[in-house]
């Protein structure tokens, strides 16, 4: 794309930017001047105009809009592009608008003149109604620029759904003090309002337990309300949480698997904490949440209600505009609109996961190994992430730990899903069950890459993929080069559990040996291709690697 200002009289075919009205006529944006065109702007007294001019490669917005909207689109979503050059995502069914303000934020920071605003995740949304606007402010863009755009969108889900809405039977927890008229009142108001607010999502609320104020009996309150038949669980505490050791941060830790939000940065409502057990959501609720503000918290409720596995990432970025609620098309400006890829397809190939093992030390190598720069720019570490956006698995997870605050800055421009791993001294089986455990129900299995391979490739990777057998119920897929077994490692959902990299003795370690009768392996052939960087001399291995490609 060439762009600039230019003289009216080689102006013929120059894109313009803006809609220009001359005489009753309007000149939309992105139209493409002709010599009788020219000739009018000159009767107007026009003599230079700024534009673009396409260039071999370049594709114009209407196309490019659609090409980035079909990545974005997920379940029970179409988009279209209108005449206004604004490409508009709307609902094809009545749920619950599933997004993430992380990511939508991300995007935003793709490319600089790529948009996207939305609705409030997880409102609630009827059929047709607008949840998204995308907007390309250039009439012109390379292919490549796009291309671009979609392979750092490739590393996850569609950021965009509906999901139909479903019945929730809800279980509170009173956890007493005083049990006086007071308390009652307090706890009466709270409810009032949480039902009030809830109202419309299906909630049944009518399961209460009653505990005394105290840890232990909070404690077991919760997980007798977690034995019913409730999928979420709301406690209500008779005195405001002053600190995490305190009585109901507390009991929670004594029962819940992971406690996703300990807090939320409102003054006078902090103390919401959000806890995942046995697939079960378990909320405390702030004790002035009937005189608060509950915007916020209540996003923070519906992300934890809605979002199948929230991670504690989930609730520590907040942000973005948002599009007003309750726009919807008529059927004529809806006529164009083509259907996602994601809405009511039919899965006709595995979906795996894969899960970057980046939080490790490596101090084998005398430095910090996934750090050293493999490509101008490019960290040992980016390597394996980007063979892993650029493959078909999808959604990719990277496991930070070590030098998390470096890797960040390399992720923050690619759509991946970063988790640290605090426990990253206490080894690499943390990590893999930390991404493990954030691995969609959707996918047939999860791929285990250790970041310090730098030689292996999209294409590489894919072609582990293509051996796993989403029909069979076990499946282990792992590399092989000159028949000695290799990383990177396909384990099927069924055996999470299980679930290792490949070690140096990979023949005779149980966890492999015992998964023998249906492993799979690839013959991946080429010199270094299953490079595992763990000594200085790998790392001259890279060095020359990259020389000899110069």
């Amino acid at each position: 794309m060439k762009c600039d200002e230019f003289d009216i009289n080689v102006a013929e075919n120059l894109r313009l930017f803006n809609d220009i009205k001359l005489g009753g006529m309007v000149y939309p944006r992105g139209h493409a001047l002709t010599k009788e065109d020219i000739i009018v702007f000159k009767m107007h007294g026009i003599r230079r105009i700024f534009g673009a001019f396409m260039e071999e490669g370049d594709i114009s917005a209407a196309p490019a809009l659609g090409i980035v909207a079909a990545k974005l689109c997920g379940e029970g979503t179409a988009y279209g592009v209108g005449e206004d050059g604004i490409c508009r995502i709307v609902a094809v069914e009545d749920g619950i608008f599933i997004n993430n303000e992380y990511r939508d934020g991300k995007f935003n920071r793709l490319h600089p003149h790529l948009f996207l605003n939305t609705v409030a995740p997880y409102s609630l949304i009827k059929e047709g109604e607008v949840i998204a606007s995308l907007e390309l402010t250039v009439p012109v863009i390379s292919q490549n620029e796009i291309d671009e755009v979609i392979f750092k969108l490739s590393g996850n889900t569609e950021l965009l759904s509906v999901s139909p809405l479903k019945p929730l039977k809800a279980g509170l927890v009173y956890a007493r003090l005083q049990d006086n008229a007071a308390e009652t009142r307090h706890f009466t108001a709270v409810v009032k309002k949480l039902v009030r607010d809830f109202a419309a999502l299906q909630i049944d609320f009518s399961n209460e337990y009653n505990a005394g104020y105290t840890r232990e009996q909070t404690a077991d309150a919760v997980e007798d309300a977690l034995r019913a038949e409730n999928d979420v669980i709301f406690v209500l505490g008779a005195l405001p949480t002053a600190c995490l050791e305190d009585v109901i941060p507390s009991a929670m830790n004594k029962i819940v698997d992971e406690i996703v939000c300990r807090s939320i940065p409102q003054v006078n409502a902090s103390d919401l904490i959000i806890a995942r057990k046995r697939g079960k959501t378990v909320i405390a609720l702030p004790y002035n949440y009937d005189s608060a503000e509950t915007s916020l918290i209540n996003r923070c409720i519906k992300l934890a209600l809605f979002s199948e596995k929230p991670t504690a990432a989930d609730f520590e970025h907040r942000q973005l505009p948002e599009q007003k609620a309750g726009v919807v098309l008529d059927a004529e400006q809806r006529s164009g609109f083509i259907a996602s890829q994601g809405h009511g397809r039919r899965k006709k190939k595995a979906s795996i996961g894969a899960i970057v093992l980046a939080a490790g030390i490596g101090s084998r190598t005398g430095r910090n190994k996934l750090m050293v720069e493999v490509e101008e720019g490019v960290p040992l570490f980016m390597k394996a992430v980007n063979a892993a956006i650029g493959s078909d698995a999808s959604p990719v997870f990277v496991i930070t730990g070590y030098h998390d605050d470096e890797m960040q800055e390399y992720l923050e421009n690619v759509d991946v899903n970063v988790i640290y791993n605090p426990a990253y001294r206490s080894g690499v089986r943390t990590s893999i069950e930390l991404g493990l455990k954030s691995v969609p129900s959707f996918c047939d299995g999860a791929m285990i890459i250790p970041a310090d391979m730098p030689n292996l490739t999209a294409e590489d990777l894919n072609k582990l993929i293509a051996v796993f057998d989403p029909k069979a119920e076990k499946q282990l897929c792992m590399f092989t080069a000159k028949g000695v077994k290799s990383n990177p490692v396909i384990w099927s959902s069924s055996l999470f559990d299980k679930a290792d990299i490949v070690p140096e003795n990979a023949n005779v370690r149980p966890v492999f040996m015992e998964h023998a009768d249906y492993t799979s392996t690839v013959e991946l052939k080429g010199k270094n291709k299953l490079l595992d960087v763990n000594y200085p001399s790998d790392l001259e291995q890279v060095a020359l690697k990259r020389k000899d490609e110069a």
